[in-house]
């Protein structure tokens, strides 16, 4: 069964996660836990976020997409790796609540009626949703929700807006081609061609994390092909794409970062 982190009520904050992300890619630097200014518990428990946010890895270890943001964006400021760090928060391995709502939440709703949907499609998931902590799943769906509203989290990426109390997805900032192209090859699961209905309904690819109707879908399409990153095929009714990108995808942050 899968288990699930509060972060110890520490939240998404930008600038204390880049601060934590510089600390662990110079590890010459000695009690960095104390140095930093965090303390022993919120040193421990910010890690969790950059583990989930697949910056860093077993032992927390810098990855390959950790070297990379390292190199070009080590303080978090393009709004492009804010992407790359929801998307990975996003998956049902790093945050199951981010998970279920991107993916299996329909409608708006406030926070309570979120919990309740969350709780139930947990256990219908094998997500263990009850702790010694009280309410610790609270915990989790508040540090997530509070994330699109803060300015120093992900509000800045306009994925969700609030009126009256309930969460609505919005048309997102800064979804640009190279970045689509990036989700849709982290999903590409070897498969050569996938149809745009998969595109659209497929969890955590490219038309749920970006909120993308069919219009949408094909204009970052058409950019994509237009890049060289991928063939448009339509026969009859069925619109597909041919995957032709033969570099591994993580080279697409490249070109981004390198370009602007």
């Amino acid at each position: 069964m899968q288990t699930i982190h509060d972060y110890a009520g520490f939240k998404v904050d930008r600038n204390e996660l880049a601060k934590l992300f510089y600390i662990i890619f110079n590890p010459e630097m000695k009690n960095a836990d104390t140095e930093s200014g965090f303390g022993y518990t919120k040193f421990r428990f910010l890690k969790y976020y950059l583990q989930n946010f697949n910056l860093v890895g077993k032992n927390y270890l810098p990855t390959d997409l950790g070297k990379l943001i390292y190199t070009y964006d080590k303080y978090f400021e393009d709004e492009v790796t804010y992407w790359v760090l929801l998307y990975h928060w996003s998956k049902k391995a790093s945050n199951p609540f981010l998970y279920f709502l991107i993916n299996e939440s329909f409608d708006a709703k406030n926070k309570d009626e979120l919990k309740k949907d969350f709780r139930a499609w947990a256990v219908m998931n094998e997500i263990k949703i009850d702790y010694d902590k009280k309410d610790f799943v609270g915990g989790l769906i508040a540090r997530t929700l509070n994330s699109f509203t803060d300015n120093d989290a992900f509000k800045n990426l306009n994925i969700f807006t609030v009126q009256n109390e309930k969460y609505y997805r919005d048309i997102p900032y800064k979804a640009i081609p190279l970045l689509i192209a990036y989700v849709l090859y982290d999903n590409r699961l070897e498969r050569t061609t996938i149809s745009f209905d998969e595109l659209l309904k497929e969890p955590n690819n490219i038309g749920k994390l970006f909120n993308l109707d069919r219009e949408l879908l094909q204009q970052n399409i058409y950019a994509m092909r237009d890049l060289g990153l991928l063939q448009y095929v339509q026969s009859a009714d069925l619109h597909h794409i041919i995957y032709t990108y033969k570099e591994i995808h993580i080279k697409l942050l490249e070109r981004y970062y390198e370009q602007y």
